[in-house]
């Protein structure tokens, strides 16, 4: 497509028609055989591009070729019995609903059924979705291959699909899985070190707010309850210093004992023989001796110390009975959320939830570009990216402030010419203007040292959005004009 001023020196500075003034010495715009030939050749191609034949008698073939595009480019979306599934397109590298929720369910299901150890990589569900890092990606590039007709799975009528919206990519499944743990609200696990992991709570015999553990005290009660917890708070057991004993559970070797109740050290009963190399004792019963001391009438019990059998060193006494061990933290399943839900206090925060005002410091919405550029919604936050959206400013001789389209897109442009006759003479602004041009008006320069001659009036004609044209009825302007043009 081309204007006239590509064909004929004697249009307008933007390119376009003039009537001209002849007594001026302007001419009227001529009409030349390259153009024409131009508009008419585009015209044929619109017609024969929609399948019709050219007829000379028919001078409404460029409307029934439009309603002709228009209407093909619509009868896709309208064709009945076309497939509505994937399969029914064709398309075989792309997984359905159906398929999608069936393999991240098995591998959920592995994952929880396995021991802890296995919870440590993502590998195997990162397999099957073919180790893509990005499977949105790839599945919609995959579509795009398949068919051209359409950009969406709903232009294709296809329902059993997710659309982009709904689609995990590998790196947000692994980030949504890593958080599932086959340990259950309640299972205590020992930590090496003292800083506990999300998710937990250390057994210390510390109270806790029901409301902050929902599911912790649904689980515990009021077992380890020793009063003054006070409403809606239970107690965690405390296992530090203890050893943990399995529950007897009706076996017999440790019975009498209830669940979760503590026990003191003892040591096994049994019989004490005589200190190796002890003399002078007497033989009291089974297993029961006494030195004799003295002249031999007083009777006195007595024990050996501690002494090594010389192999397995000196025996090690203290306050307790012991095996030897290790110290670690044991911790308590508190919750299963990947967020500590119980740590936000969520009553507290609900009134920062409310409708921010000029008077009230709350929470509001970002408003889109659409938005900004409405200018009707005040419940809304305007961002310094979309404030500056349609801000243009450019500071030079010749040059133009655009404001934002928010504040009606004005445009202001201002420049220099060259020496002003009355031989019209073309000057293009330094942006073309968006919408509209609305004035230009021009003074003579007399220079940087106010000596220049007198000068005629300078006229404008011809305003566009691209230019303008000035020149004068009398004299030359020899040093040029400062012109300002303002638009939209």
């Amino acid at each position: 497509m081309q204007k006239i001023g590509a064909s004929t020196p004697t249009a307008n500075g933007a390119g376009e028609f003039t009537h001209g003034q002849p007594g001026s010495g302007v001419d009227a715009t001529q009409i030349m055989p390259a153009w024409l030939n131009a508009i008419q050749r585009e015209l044929v191609h619109v017609v024969e591009a929609a399948g019709l034949t050219l007829d000379t008698a028919d001078d409404s073939q460029v409307f029934k070729a439009i309603q002709t595009i228009q209407t093909n480019a619509a009868t896709w979306l309208k064709l009945s019995g076309k497939p509505t599934t994937i399969a029914g397109f064709g398309i075989t590298d792309a997984f359905t609903k159906t398929e999608t929720t069936s393999a991240i369910q098995q591998r959920i299901s592995d994952l929880v059924a396995s021991s802890p150890a296995a919870l440590d990589t993502l590998n195997e569900l990162a397999a099957a979705l073919g180790n893509d890092p990005n499977f949105a990606t790839t599945m919609t590039n995959a579509l795009a291959g398949k068919a051209s007709k359409a950009t969406s799975l709903a232009g294709y009528g296809i329902t059993d699909a997710y659309t982009k919206a709904g689609t995990y990519s590998k790196a947000e499944i692994e980030e949504l899985l890593k958080n599932i743990t086959a340990l259950p609200v309640g299972a205590m696990v020992a930590f090496p070190k003292g800083t506990v992991p999300p998710g937990f709570l250390e057994v210390d015999g510390s109270v806790q707010s029901a409301a902050t553990y929902p599911d912790l005290a649904a689980y515990l009660g009021t077992t380890f309850n020793t009063g003054g917890e006070g409403a809606g708070n239970f107690r965690l057991p405390d296992s530090r210093g203890e050893f943990f004993r399995g529950w007897d559970h009706g076996r017999g070797v440790d019975a009498g004992r209830a669940l979760s109740t503590n026990q003191m050290d003892a040591f096994q009963r049994h019989l004490q023989a005589p200190p190796a190399g002890m003399t002078g004792f007497l033989t009291i019963g089974s297993g029961t001796w006494a030195q004799v001391t003295g002249s031999g009438t007083t009777l006195s019990p007595a024990t050996g110390g501690p002494v090594t059998d010389g192999v397995n060193g000196a025996p090690r006494t203290a306050s307790e009975t012991r095996p030897r061990n290790l110290a670690v933290m044991w911790c308590i399943k508190a919750w299963n959320a990947p967020i500590n839900q119980g740590n936000v206090d969520v009553a507290a925060l609900l009134p920062l939830a409310a409708q921010a005002t000029e008077a009230n410091q709350e929470t509001a919405k970002i408003a889109t570009q659409a938005q900004t550029l409405a200018g009707t919604d005040d419940a809304l936050i305007v961002t310094p990216k979309k404030l500056r959206w349609g801000l243009s400013i450019s500071l030079a001789a010749n040059g133009y402030i655009a404001a934002p389209f928010w504040l009606g897109g004005w445009v202001i442009q201002w420049g220099t010419t060259g020496a002003v006759s009355p031989t019209p003479a073309a000057v293009s602004f330094p942006m073309a203007f968006p919408s509209a041009a609305y004035v230009a008006v021009a003074v003579g320069y007399l220079g940087e040292t106010n000596v220049g001659a007198n000068q005629d009036a300078i006229y404008s004609f011809g305003l566009s959005k691209n230019g303008v044209n000035f020149k004068t009825y009398g004299s030359v302007v020899a040093n040029g004009a400062k012109y300002i043009a303002i638009g939209s």
